[in-house]
């Protein structure tokens, strides 16, 4: 679970904002904090739904994390330059290193884990594990302006003197572009795992263009399958099943992504990936699955089940057959009805886009009433039928405005403590809390010359 996230000089961040998942003075919706179990615990938000007028940064916040995401996921290449975008509107921020700090609970522990950097180096990288009033160093980098990285490890369970060299070395081969968190995992110290595992596995970020690709286990797995239609059936879309269709890939796809799904999966067989198959979609959103079969690449179609208006007959359409609004419906479905009961961060990037109101105000409904307590999401909106206080609490709602000088800053509800029967949506409207756009006077009629 995401417990702050801090960033600055990024995008359009100047000082330092956070976005905290603390929990505030509220009472109201007791289920949507996971409590602590032990006294070393923290308590944690299930929920935060961030408000702002268009160009105001709120969906900087989403890309922040995704760069620091793919920066410690994916790596770097040898001198190949980091691809930050530091805040351009102040002249010295361009010597100023943009920085990235996520703390987060994996598993058992707690963690605060960030890093500095600009586009040639990372300054400085940090790791501690944490606990209510606590916290314990696991490593600390700093990199020199000739590009040499010393570490220094705090209180890690070397199991010899041997091991203990190894992460010397390791930490002094650290090229200066890289971090040493994606690094140790490259040169199997498993030591981080869990750390390096929430960003891989548990942090999940959707874009409104993103193509969610766990939709298509939907063909794979029954159970889940049975659950979204349910769901679906209910949300009425008029599907009514999902299959995987057989196709022939040379009929199907061009030949540079034949070559690129044969790559991909041939570099599976060869990390032995538990998973051998390849989810993928399309320009025009149909979605896939490739594998490889006796050394013959297959491939299936994911289709969905549409009962005929005048026969028992039903009727299998693609993806791209479907509306805007029911291709996002089924791209978010799988991770906030969490049918599979998994503890994952699910950041949503413009959580309304193609949906009808009282379709998103379901769908958070919906999140907020599974009985997961370690899942969390986090979502951009200009939805302001969601600012309800018998849907959220007052610490779950953000604000992100800008300022005169063109930096972005960020804030919650909690600070204005509104009454808990107060209409906060008609309030947020009237402006009484910022972060919507402020209009001059418009026209678009020809304005006579004198």
């Amino acid at each position: 679970m995401l417990i702050r996230f801090h960033v600055s000089n990024f995008l359009s961040f100047d000082e330092e904002v956070e976005l905290s998942m603390i929990p505030g003075k509220t009472r109201k919706h007791p289920g949507h904090v996971t409590k602590s179990e032990g006294r070393h615990d923290i308590d944690i938000l299930r929920s935060a739904i961030i408000y702002g007028a268009n160009a105001s940064g709120k969906s900087n916040i989403v890309k922040a994390m995704a760069f620091a995401q793919e920066l410690i996921v994916e790596g770097t290449h040898v001198k190949e330059s980091i691809p930050r975008t530091r805040f351009k509107l102040k002249e010295e921020t361009v010597n100023t290193p943009s920085k990235f700090e996520f703390e987060f609970k994996a598993g058992e522990r707690c963690y605060i884990y960030g890093f500095e950097l600009n586009r040639q180096r990372i300054y400085e990288e940090w790791l501690y594990e944490i606990r209510k009033t606590t916290e314990t160093m696991l490593f600390e980098r700093a990199t020199g302006s000739s590009g040499e990285t010393s570490i220094e490890f705090g209180k890690i369970d070397f199991k010899n003197e041997k091991e203990k060299d190894l992460f010397d070395l390791v930490a002094m081969g650290t090229r200066p572009n890289q971090l040493f968190l994606t690094e140790s995992l490259e040169r199997n110290i498993m030591h981080f795992d869990d750390v390096y595992k929430w960003f891989r596995e548990k942090l999940i970020i959707i874009f409104p263009a993103s193509k969610f690709i766990p939709l298509a286990t939907i063909g794979t797995d029954q159970d889940l399958a049975n659950m979204l239609i349910n769901y679906l059936e209910q949300l009425g879309t008029g599907i009514c099943g999902f299959e995987l269709s057989e196709v022939d890939p040379e009929k199907e796809f061009p030949e540079d992504v034949i070559n690129i799904l044969l790559k991909s999966l041939q570099e599976r067989d060869k990390n032995d990936d538990d998973s051998k198959m390849v989810f993928f979609g399309d320009p025009q959103d149909e979605r896939y699955l490739a594998e490889i079969v006796d050394e013959e690449l297959k491939a299936k179609k994911l289709t969905l089940r549409h009962q005929m208006s005048d026969s028992e007959q039903e009727i299998l359409l693609g993806m791209a057959e479907e509306s805007d609004g029911t291709r996002r419906l089924l791209d978010l479905l799988p991770g906030l009805a969490n049918p599979n009961n998994e503890d994952k961060v699910y950041v949503v990037d413009e959580l309304d886009r193609s949906l009808h109101p009282v379709l998103s105000h379901r769908l958070v409904k919906l999140f907020l009433e599974n009985e997961v307590p370690e899942s969390q999401l986090i979502a951009t909106t200009h939805a302001s039928h969601l600012l309800d206080q018998d849907l959220l609490r007052r610490d779950e709602v953000w604000f992100v405005e800008k300022d005169k000088k063109g930096a972005s800053h960020v804030y919650s509800l909690e600070e204005y403590a509104p009454r808990n029967d107060k209409d906060i949506e008609k309030g947020y409207m009237a402006g009484r809390y910022g972060a919507i756009p402020i209009l001059g006077n418009m026209s678009f009629a020809t304005q006579e010359e004198e």
